[in-house]
This record gives structure tokens, C-alpha cells and sequence, in this order.
């Protein structure tokens, strides 16, 4: 059988002399630590104002002397949005919409789309991914060999957003040159179509870059050319080994060595460069070209790879 616990002031027990009240622990509130007297200084070092008493509810001034923020008004009815603004939230809600379908689709900005942008104008050249096959170096052909070696002949091809581009490299040799000769002889060509930008403001700048790379005993020169696509540039390229620089278009004569000749041509968004490059042994006998004929061959092998391309 459980006995009840007695409970003070029942009938059961005597009665209590009074006592004087005693705190109860578990009802005590500690002090705050964060809360400061009014004039105290404010976190940071930043003195309180002089003069302005905390702001409503406690609140401490703002920095600089500026009054805090008036407490938010009491909540009152809600009036009915007019149904204009809702109109007006529906637009700017599919405009953004609108907007981000372009962003995600590539269409907005696009220079090659049929709408505000420019659209590119290729000429009519058409992209072929082997740009060998196109330039076949019948004007080359005459003075050189095309060498047979797999690893003598490269090309790539790619297509990007903004461009696409096909390149060729053959190693050429010369047949009257000795069998051991250290002469390299190499034709390099680049064709691009440009499908983002259109490449007329920066063209001939591009080309005449080349003569501030000249050195004292390594120059450049570029000049203008007529008679193929929009603009033309041939740039030439020499080494002097009398340390001065020469204009002289024969390499034997002059001491300087013709060491290479691109010619550079545009037409519309289209683009295309082909490079005779030449490196001759001290002790070989075969006579490098000149560089009127290396123009020559120049010409002729890029309008037939330009005419391959329209095909």
C-alpha cells in the first residue's frame, strides 16, 4: 500500500513559523550581457551622439548621427490590387521569358541570322574539310617536286560557331638539288570562312602588322595586290646577311635571302592565305626562284584553290 506524500500547509502538520521569502533559482533572470545604458558606447568604437537618446524600442542610433529606422505601421486592411498591375506583372513576366528563350537558343545577337544581325557573306565558297584536294600547286608543280613521303604532306579540318577552317601543308623538293641536300621547301595553305565577323576592318591591318616585326637583319614588307577578290596582300619575308635591309627583289645580288612569301586574300567573309616557305643549304646548287616568280606561282595556285572551292 502507498503512502501519500504530505504537501505542506495540509490540516496534518503543525504550521510554519513565517519565514521571509526566499528567490526562487529557477525564476531568476540573469542580466544581458548585450544590453547597454543609455550613453554607452556603441560596438565597433563608434561613440553614440551626443545628446540623442536611444531610439523607440531599445533600438541605439545609427551611425554618423543618423536616426534608426521608424518602427513598421500596424497592419490594416488590404486593399485589392488593381487589375492593370497585374496586366503590367504578365508582360514583364514574358518579356524575361521571351529574353532567355533567345539567350538559350543562340538567336539573340547572332551576326549570322537572317534577323537585325549581319549575315555573313561567304562569296559562295564552300567548306571542304581537305583543302588539298582543292589546291592542287599545278604552278609549283613547275619548278618542284611534291615530296611522296606520307609524313610530308598534313591537313586538318574543323567547323565552329564562329568560323569554320581548313588548312594544308606539303613539303616540296627541288629535283635539281643533291641528294643530301638540307634545303626544305614547304607551301602551306589556309582557307577560313568566317561566320561570326566580318573580316574587312581588320584585314589589311593584319597584313601590314608584319612589317613592325623586322629586325636589323630580318625584314618584311607588304604590299598591295590587284586582280584577286576584294583586297590582296603579298607579304614578303628576308634575312640580310650584309645587315642591312633591301627592297631588291633578287636574293643573289643583294645578299639578302628569300626566305618566304604569303600572299593574303579576302573576299567578302571569306578568307585565304598561301605561304612559300624556303630554307637553302650553305653548299647546294639548286638556284632558289625569285621572288616575282614565287608571286607568280602564288597567284596562280590560290585562284585555282579558290576556284576549286566554288565548285
Amino acid at each position: 500500500m502507498s503512502i501519500p506524500n504530505p504537501q505542506p500547509n495540509q490540516p496534518n502538520q503543525p504550521a510554519q513559523p513565517n519565514q521571509p521569502a526566499q528567490p526562487n533559482p529557477y525564476q531568476q533572470t540573469p542580466p544581458n550581457p548585450y544590453q547597454q545604458p543609455p550613453g554607452a558606447v556603441p560596438p565597433h568604437g563608434s561613440p553614440q551622439p551626443f545628446g540623442q537618446p536611444p531610439g523607440p524600442y531599445g533600438q541605439q542610433p545609427g551611425p554618423y548621427g543618423q536616426p534608426p529606422a521608424p518602427p513598421a505601421p500596424p497592419a490594416g486592411p488590404r486593399k485589392p490590387t488593381p487589375g492593370w498591375v497585374w496586366g503590367i506583372g504578365g508582360v514583364v513576366v514574358a518579356s524575361a521569358l521571351w529574353a532567355g528563350a533567345l539567350f538559350a537558343t543562340g538567336n539573340l545577337g547572332s551576326s549570322s541570322d537572317d534577323g537585325d544581325g549581319a549575315k555573313a557573306d561567304l562569296a559562295g565558297y564552300q567548306y571542304a574539310k581537305n583543302l588539298c584536294d582543292v589546291s592542287p600547286l599545278d604552278a609549283f608543280k613547275e619548278k618542284y617536286e611534291i615530296d611522296s613521303d606520307s609524313t610530308s604532306t598534313t591537313h586538318y579540318g574543323t567547323q565552329q560557331k564562329g568560323f569554320d577552317q581548313s588548312y594544308c601543308s606539303r613539303k616540296l623538293k627541288d629535283p635539281k638539288a643533291d641528294a643530301d641536300s638540307y634545303s626544305s621547301i614547304y607551301v602551306y595553305s589556309t582557307a577560313r570562312w568566317h561566320k561570326a565577323t566580318d573580316p574587312k576592318g581588320e584585314f589589311a591591318s593584319e597584313q601590314k602588322a608584319y612589317e613592325d616585326q623586322s629586325q636589323k637583319t630580318y625584314t618584311y614588307k607588304t604590299k598591295p595586290v590587284s586582280g584577286i577578290g576584294d583586297e590582296a596582300y603579298l607579304v614578303t619575308d628576308r634575312s640580310s646577311t650584309s645587315g642591312s635591309s633591301s627592297s631588291s627583289s633578287s636574293s643573289s645580288s643583294s645578299g639578302d635571302d628569300l626566305n618566304g612569301m604569303t600572299l593574303a586574300v579576302r573576299e567578302g567573309w571569306f578568307t585565304i592565305e598561301t605561304r612559300w616557305s624556303y630554307y637553302g643549304g650553305a653548299d647546294d646548287k639548286s638556284e632558289p626562284p625569285t621572288a616575282s616568280e614565287v608571286e607568280e606561282m602564288l597567284k596562280s595556285d590560290t585562284r585555282a584553290a579558290m576556284e576549286g572551292l566554288k565548285k
